[in-house]
């Protein structure tokens, strides 16, 4: 019986996707846990596996590299030697109504045999378009390139990212279009799932969760100066860079461990309470943005923070990553200290009830025992939802966090030296 390829769910909140393309061709045969196709959700794309081996039956009505597709949809077959199926195929049926019978009984007048050998040599075949990586994708959208033009390097065909890069070098720069210069000239207002998805969540939580903000500035004079003692001796010793964003996410932690109201969440019209301090970061990719969670972050030291965030920050740049990865945790961070930004607010999360924003560090005036000084400080806003904190709760966990980044030794100890 031919096994049915059809398209899985990547993600809880997945109901589409954007067909990518297949990393197989048709009549090719398929060993099990082999990359079949590439699927696109509404984080990154993602390389789906066979299930089965077999050989791969790719119906005519399947859909086309940038089709959206349905969670379930049926787009092909995996078939044993001599089996057939409908050369028409179904891939585009929706998926039965719960108690709905189906008829799967073959047609003896629909059914014909699929073609199994090597394409007939007196006709050129059709060139297929090779199936881009998500890296590679990524780059040719930062520089420009024209991916269709391409001959892929990679395994089966692919294009990979050097193969853009080595477009993009021989192009020179005067030739390399600027990325939105096709949708900008077009008009097409085409956008990837990662927008979509970032236009449809924030919204989502700017019209459903009642944001408040609160302002303060921190002196992280001392701070920044035991980041700039410790960083070469951690990436000596440790192999990882540690930087503003990994004080701030211990920072974090210790603060929800000591106040448990801030580690919670709205759920089903009620308040639920976390066991463990997760805390998300922001990541910024060329076509958006993600939110990785460290994962028990109270429990984990400056460093193992450090190399925690640097994993999680590979994985999302690189598209390899889970849905796991993105889901949990009360709070997150947004630092923006690589930027001119002074201060900002940002958008909480769905799902959580906070999110900390970080302008950069900078000397400005400050006040210091009563004598104005200049110190380097930061700008933090914290959004918080009001149907899970009220307004002197939460000052008091920014509060602590505040605590915390002007006595950094404690970030660096256990957290309780303040």
């Amino acid at each position: 019986m031919p096994t049915e390829i059809t398209i899985p769910r990547l993600g809880w909140s997945m109901d589409e996707g954007n067909f990518v393309g297949w990393l197989k061709q048709n009549g090719e045969l398929v060993k099990a846990g082999e990359p079949l196709f590439t699927l696109e959700n509404e984080k990154a794309a993602q390389d789906v596996e066979a299930i089965d081996g077999g050989v791969l039956s790719i119906p005519q009505d399947a859909p086309q590299p940038g089709s959206v597709v349905k969670v379930g949809q049926l787009i092909g077959y995996l078939l044993l030697e001599n089996e057939t199926v409908d050369s028409k195929g179904t891939g585009a049926r929706p998926l039965p109504v719960q108690g709905e019978k189906i008829d799967d009984s073959p047609k003896l007048d629909s059914v014909i045999p699929v073609v199994l050998a090597f394409p007939r040599t007196d006709q050129p075949p059709e060139k297929l378009q090779p199936p881009v990586s998500p890296r590679a994708r990524r780059r040719a959208a930062q520089l420009g390139v024209d991916t269709t033009q391409l001959d892929g390097s990679g395994r089966t065909g692919r294009i990979i990212e050097a193969d853009v890069l080595k477009a993009a070098a021989s192009q020179g720069p005067a030739s390399i279009a600027p990325p939105h210069a096709k949708s900008a000239a077009s008009g097409d207002g085409q956008i990837s799932s990662m927008r979509r998805s970032i236009a449809d969540r924030t919204a989502l939580s700017f019209s459903t969760i009642p944001h408040f903000y609160l302002r303060v500035e921190v002196d992280a004079t001392e701070l920044i100066k035991m980041r700039e003692y410790l960083v070469e001796i951690v990436e000596k010793e440790c192999g990882v860079r540690v930087t503003v964003t990994d004080f701030l996410l211990r920072a974090q932690a210790l603060a929800l461990r000591d106040f448990p109201a801030a580690n919670a969440v709205w759920q089903g019209g009620s308040i639920v309470r976390h066991a463990n301090c997760d805390v998300g970061v922001v990541v910024g990719l060329p076509g958006g943005l993600l939110i990785p969670v460290i994962r028990a972050a109270q429990s984990l030291s400056l460093v193992q923070i450090a190399k925690e965030r640097a994993r999680l920050v590979e994985a999302m740049r690189t598209g390899r990553f889970t849905a796991e990865m993105l889901v949990g945790g009360a709070t997150s961070l947004s630092n923006l200290g690589t930027t001119r930004t002074d201060e900002f607010a940002a958008v909480i999360a769905p799902h959580q009830s906070s999110i900390l924003a970080v302008g950069r560090a900078a000397p400005r005036p400050y006040v210091v025992d009563g004598r104005l000084d200049v110190r380097t400080t930061l700008r933090l806003c914290l959004s918080v939802d009001h149907r899970v904190l009220d307004g002197a709760p939460a000052a008091e966990f920014l509060g602590r966090i505040v605590e915390l980044l002007e006595a950094p030794k404690a970030l660096v100890d256990g957290g309780r030296s303040t």
